[in-house]
């Protein structure tokens, strides 16, 4: 998969946040110490105005990281940014995600006998990749994209979750994938 997905509280940048907490924080407690150990009204000021404004600081750092987390963890998209001509997964690929294309277009390709077959051109709207989950079986088809691409990616287990509870999106799924089995087999 692409190495633009969004939205990873695990990423750098929510460990740097979670870095730059922990260091407020210990300013704050390292002002306090100076304030026991050497009672001025310099170190008075600075444990009752500076302090405080670093122990607020690092708290909204760590409450941000969590709520980004928490938003990771319930969401049921992610979504990932693909340049022209990058592949999104090849033929023969173990699948664990499908995707719906939010931006650009994907073309979808087999291979046989040496040669490349193009299946689909997908656009906005579109999903792929829902038949190696539904059968539980490695990617049938290479999909690289044409333009910039934005995906939304479905995990398996959201993306099964999903048709169990909207019976409606299961029955377009299942139509889709019906209707792409036809066309195979006629073409």
């Amino acid at each position: 998969m692409s190495k633009n997905v969004q939205h990873d509280p695990d990423a750098p940048e929510g460990q740097r946040m979670l870095i730059a907490a922990q260091i407020l924080s210990f300013l704050a407690l390292a002002a306090g110490l100076q304030f026991l150990w050497n009672t001025t009204g310099g170190t008075l000021f600075l444990f009752a105005s500076v302090a405080p404004i670093l122990l607020g600081a690092a708290i909204l750092m760590m409450i941000l990281v969590i709520i980004a987390k928490l938003r990771k963890r319930h969401s049921l998209f992610e979504f990932a940014t693909f340049d022209p001509g990058e592949l999104v997964f090849r033929q023969g690929d173990p699948a664990d995600c499908a995707y719906f294309v939010r931006d650009g277009s994907v073309e979808v390709v087999q291979f046989a006998d040496g040669a490349e077959k193009v299946l689909a051109k997908l656009a906005p709207g579109d999903l792929f990749g829902e038949m190696a989950l539904i059968n539980s079986t490695p990617r049938n088809a290479t999909v690289r994209t044409l333009s910039k691409t934005t995906l939304a990616v479905v995990g398996k287990q959201n993306f099964m979750t999903m048709l169990k509870l909207m019976p409606n999106t299961q029955e377009d799924i299942m139509k889709t994938v019906k209707e792409r089995v036809m066309t195979r087999e006629v073409g």
